[in-house]
């Protein structure tokens, strides 16, 4: 039978390793923080259902500390309502990320979500499932047109001023700006459509860099 001292110490271990690897990225931002950045809005009349109905291909995206340039191929995201909360923290929403690199080691995997705001189901926050809620980040849905089908998504208030606009951070929380698109076919049209409402908000576009998805096979929508 598994000891379950090593459980426990296990989860001490990967809560204090996040915990601290948020801080110090944290850290680092707080001095670069400018009030001059613009307050966002999020995509009105969000329907979270319709959202994580289907599979969303990330077509650009700004690096993270989890999802650095050299891991922009075969990027995507699958989302779904869960029918009853995690326990003990009470998730809503199961995540599963994916993303390669130029030699197709794969990475990504599973996490949670919830929506930090019941007047406002496009703010969520996300995190590893394990962990509690006061540690999960932001993800902000900006823009989202179903019929369209784009998303423009940020990793919460951007709050960096850079010369091109402002940004999130690198780190693991408060960091993030992806495109996604449903179709795993590229659509400069709807990319360059996200873009725009990005640079109405003073977003630094300079961030986002492209995800190569002509090697891929993933074309599965997985909640169907």
């Amino acid at each position: 039978m598994t000891d379950p001292r090593g459980k426990v110490l296990l989860l001490l271990f990967l809560v204090s390793t996040y915990f601290s690897d948020g801080a110090r990225v944290a850290a680092q931002g707080t001095s670069k923080h400018d009030e001059s950045c613009p307050p966002v809005t999020t995509a009105p009349d969000f329907d979270l259902e319709l959202y994580t109905s289907k599979r969303w291909f990330v077509h650009q995206q700004a690096p993270t500390q989890y999802v650095p340039v050299e891991r922009n191929f075969c990027v995507y995201a699958d989302y779904d309502v869960l029918e009853k909360k995690t326990f003990p923290w009470g998730y809503e929403v199961s995540v599963f990320n994916h993303a390669e690199n130029k030699e197709g080691e794969e990475f990504g995997g599973p996490l949670c979500a919830f929506a930090d705001d019941s007047n406002n189901l496009a703010k969520l926050k996300v995190a590893p499932c394990f962990l509690p809620k006061y540690l999960a980040g932001p993800y902000w849905v900006l823009a989202y047109d179903e019929k369209k089908g784009y998303a423009l998504v940020s990793g919460g208030q951007p709050t960096i001023r850079r010369e091109g606009g402002c940004t999130t951070g690198e780190g693991i929380n408060d960091s993030g700006l992806w495109i996604f698109l449903r179709t795993q076919e590229r659509n400069e049209a709807l990319i360059k459509e996200a873009r725009a409402v990005a640079k109405k908000f003073d977003i630094d576009l300079s961030v986002l860099n492209d995800v190569d998805h002509t090697n891929c096979n993933h074309n599965i929508e997985s909640n169907t």
